[in-house]
């Protein structure tokens, strides 16, 4: 009972993260739209306040990063997307925290 307890338990968690993961680069995604949208909007108000959704969005990411746990290969993904958003941010002159 212990063992089938403990397997659907790490079932529970590896899910938990895939989940967890699928949600932040997501969230990643959505800054990147936000970006574009800005890129294209005449209206200064709102190319402003979507670069703001976009830091905010960076901003939660790093917030909830810490309860995921990630492969290697996910790791590596999700660190090459965060970074290309940080990149962007800091270059529209957002700075932002790692």
């Amino acid at each position: 009972m212990d063992a089938a307890i403990d397997k659907a338990t790490a079932h529970l968690i590896a899910q938990s993260n895939r989940i967890g993961l699928e949600f932040l680069l997501a969230d990643l995604d959505l800054a990147q739209t936000f970006l574009n949208v800005a890129e294209v909007t005449v209206v200064e108000d709102a190319r402003r306040r979507n670069r703001e959704n976009a830091r905010e969005a960076y901003q939660t990411v790093l917030r909830l990063l810490p309860r995921i746990v990630l492969s290697l290969e996910d790791r590596e993904e999700f660190n090459r997307r965060l970074s290309a958003l940080k990149s962007r941010l800091e270059e529209l002159g957002y700075p932002v925290e790692s």
